[in-house]
């Protein structure tokens, strides 16, 4: 864990550098998740998935002060540094939950954790090697290898449906989901009485399979209607995209 003072000084602890910087340009200053119609107002809750270091949750926080916001990281090493942020700026409307979301509860599972680029943690490994042949020829070998470096940890998996019913959630204003080629599963993991609940959602979708299909069938049969477009900060060569979800 290192500390990083941000372009606009926020202060923040990180595990690695580079992809913080990416994630502060993705979220502060294109602010690509608040897009497409996609509104945040005072009293909101918000339930973060894939809440990684907290730059998103930290964001929404000093846009509005009285957000309820739950933030999901189940990668213990991830989840401390997601804890020592949310210390440091003493955000108290952020509830921490140290497991992550998916189509079925499972107590333990394997986790993908990359230390120098931990937002790219996943479950799903083989699907980062078409990322890594981009990067091979836009970095120099060493870079690349610095940023996959790995480690196998072990995380817990919950449904947003249990969770809602645990913790009494009446309604979730935005539902962001970032996590890595799993954002289909965790979209699984609402049962049908719980969607009238959800208002906005935004996700990252890894194009694989198509999932970019499933999800948008599964969420106009919810009544949302949809835009889809490419994350601008990628290379068009990775199928990676944002999906922005608004109930009619």
């Amino acid at each position: 864990m290192q500390k990083l003072n941000l372009p606009n000084n926020l202060e923040i602890y990180c595990l690695g550098k580079e992809e913080t910087e990416y994630i502060y340009q993705e979220i502060f200053i294109e602010q690509q998740y608040l897009q497409h119609g996609i509104t945040i107002n005072d009293g909101d809750c918000i339930v973060d998935v894939g809440a990684n270091i907290g730059l998103f949750s930290i964001f929404l926080s000093q846009l509005h002060k009285s957000l309820k916001i739950l933030a999901f990281e189940p990668v213990q090493p991830i989840f401390e540094v997601l804890q020592a942020n949310v210390n440091l700026h003493s955000l108290d409307n952020i509830s921490l939950q140290n497991y992550g979301l998916g189509s079925e509860n499972i107590s333990e599972t394997v986790f993908t954790f990359y230390p120098n680029m931990a937002g790219n943690s996943t479950t799903r490994p083989l699907e980062k090697l078409a990322q890594r042949e981009v990067m091979d020829q836009a970095l120099n070998q060493d870079m690349v290898e610095y940023l996959f470096q790995s480690q196998e940890v072990k995380g817990e998996i919950k449904t947003l449906s249990s969770v809602i019913n645990s913790l009494a959630i009446e309604s979730i204003d935005l539902l962001k989901i970032d996590v890595e080629g799993e954002e289909y599963e965790v979209l699984r993991g609402i049962n049908q009485d719980d969607w009238t609940k959800i208002k906005q959602i935004v996700l990252e979708v890894h194009d694989v399979e198509d999932r970019i299909s499933q999800i948008k069938t599964l969420l106009e049969s919810q009544n949302f209607q949809i835009i889809v477009e490419h994350n601008n900060l990628i290379p068009p060569t990775l199928k990676i995209f944002n999906l922005y979800a608004v109930r009619n």
